[in-house]
């Protein structure tokens, strides 16, 4: 055999070694074994952790409701690490403040996935901080779960859902519809008055609201919009007073709501029929605040603790001073994310999670009341809705569950 044949012969032979020492360090990888959890299936995710994020105000406005569903998220997942994780990984929740500042989020969002190394982004509180988030995830196919605020964009101008967004709360659109068919149809109110958070969180229920009461024989007789940071509220009542309403709707956050109240108050002014408070207001620590001024108030809300789910937070959480119905959110939607990343399975990737999502859930139990479907054409939110009453600082359930598909149409 010649010196060339010898040459061309060995060339091959090394070349079939390199081949073969690959295949070997791929299957060391489990890139040849589908069952096998890989340690880079996906950003964030590694053979013993699921890196997940979430942008919660615990520094500005919004603590009052954000801090509280930091710490039910903690207790919902510290269960399931404690119980081995899911599908072997334990989840590691990674949370920054944008102090409640829309203008920040996007900032918080950055540091999340370029620096942080998440998976998935879980919760942003506040609607327009949430819009914020879903142009950054979005152009990125990062999947985003639980966007908290009623006025979240969940789906585009045509009425399409968006990819890669999926809610878990109701619209305000839907509350507002749900609200005018209850002031009406149970309390039989027919002038009702408005305060309204002016920008996304009030203006779709202004509408909704405005068009139930008109539907079934009421009027919406005043309307007042106002900023989330407004330190007097003094003209805003004397607005509404003027128009004589039966009842005040109380639409926005718990400060500038309470405020509103103690205005009126300090006026000696109190509508015949009292006030009647959209779902974000939902939780013993605002009447707390509100005090005495509160007593008799009724308020909107949406989830119930009488399931399963709900005995067992309570029982998790029998050594806190007051019931939060903030913590208790946290923790049913901690259990709502988890069980979409268990149906994603071992192999997750962010593809694998968006397929769960949309078609793993169909009328999903989720164990606050209201039963959640979403699909590849569907990412809304629950849409059932009951009422509550404080009643001695407490809040207290005065209604069945209402669908706003029923009232609405």
């Amino acid at each position: 055999m010649d010196l060339f044949v010898r040459l061309r012969i060995g060339k091959r032979y090394a070349a079939l070694l390199v081949t073969v020492a690959a295949m070997f360090a791929l299957a060391a990888c489990g890139g040849s074994d589908s069952n096998t959890t890989t340690a880079a299936s996906a950003p964030g995710v590694s053979n013993d952790t699921i890196t997940i994020g979430a942008v919660l105000d615990t520094t500005g406005p919004l603590k009052v409701i954000c801090a509280p569903i930091l710490a039910g998220d903690q207790l919902y997942f510290d269960k399931i690490n404690a119980a081995g994780g899911i599908n072997g990984r334990k989840v590691k929740l990674v949370q920054v403040s944008d102090d409640g500042v829309s203008t920040k989020t996007k900032g918080a969002v950055r540091q999340l996935f370029e620096q942080d190394n998440a998976f998935a982004l879980f919760q942003v509180c506040g609607s327009g901080n949430a819009n914020v988030a879903e142009s950054y995830i979005s152009a990125k196919k990062i999947p985003f779960v639980d966007p908290i605020g009623g006025g979240a964009k969940f789906k585009d101008a045509q009425g399409k859902a968006l990819p890669w967004v999926w809610m878990t709360q109701p619209n305000y659109g839907d509350e507002g519809h749900v609200i005018g068919y209850y002031l009406t149809n149970k309390q039989h109110a027919k002038k009702v008055g408005l305060l309204y958070e002016d920008d996304v969180l009030g203006l779709q229920q202004k509408t909704t609201l405005g068009e139930t009461l008109q539907k079934n024989g009421a009027q919406l007789v005043a309307s007042v919009g106002y900023s989330p940071t407004q330190p007097d509220f003094t003209a805003a009542v004397q607005t509404l007073k003027a128009s004589h309403p039966d009842v005040i709707v109380l639409n926005g956050l718990p400060g500038p709501t309470a405020k509103f109240v103690a205005a009126a108050t300090s006026q000696g002014y109190h509508p015949a029929m009292g006030y009647l408070a959209n779902y974000p207001m939902a939780d013993n620590s605002w009447a707390k605040v509100l005090g005495p001024a509160g007593e008799g108030m009724y308020v909107s809300g949406y989830t119930s603790t009488t399931s399963p789910v709900g005995q067992e937070y309570l029982k998790a959480t029998s050594s806190d001073a007051a019931f939060s119905a903030y913590k208790f959110y946290g923790y049913i939607n901690s259990k709502i994310f988890s069980d979409a990343l268990t149906k994603a399975g071992k192999n997750l990737t962010r593809d694998s999670l968006r397929d769960a999502l949309d078609h793993d859930f169909n009328n999903y139990d989720t164990g606050f009341g209201p039963s959640l479907t979403w699909t590849p054409d569907k990412h809304g939110g629950v849409s059932d809705f009951m009422f509550l009453q404080i009643k001695k600082a407490q809040l207290t359930q005065v209604s069945d569950f209402i669908k706003a598909s029923q009232v609405g149409q």
